[in-house]
């Protein structure tokens, strides 16, 4: 299975990243973003996470916070400025959706 895109599987959740860039001045990481894919989830054992990482390699130089409603959500950068993984916490919804979608996948 190819990696699938953010967009396909929280569509919900990319507009909202999309939203909390754009009022964090981070615009320049829209594009980007809408172009990610989901290389694997997070095998951390936490149930609190829903975290995913977006880039073969996670080698995390830099990040962005983003004030979320609910949960915590933090881009993390490489030393290139490119996202290689998205933290997403205290979301139960998030972590629901990922779980479902990777095990449609597996069937």
């Amino acid at each position: 299975m190819s990696a699938p895109l953010l967009s396909d599987v929280l569509p919900d959740l990319l507009e909202e990243i999309v939203f909390l860039l754009k009022q964090q001045g981070a615009d320049p990481l829209e594009a980007p973003m809408r172009a990610l894919k989901i290389e694997s989830i997070c095998d951390c054992g936490d149930e609190n996470c829903a975290s995913f990482a977006t880039a073969a390699e996670v080698k995390v130089a830099n990040y962005v916070e983003l004030p979320a409603m609910e949960g915590h959500l933090i881009i993390d950068l490489n030393d290139r400025g490119e996202i290689c993984f998205v933290e997403v916490l205290g979301r139960p919804d998030v972590k629901y959706l990922l779980e479902e979608f990777f095990e449609s996948q597996k069937q």
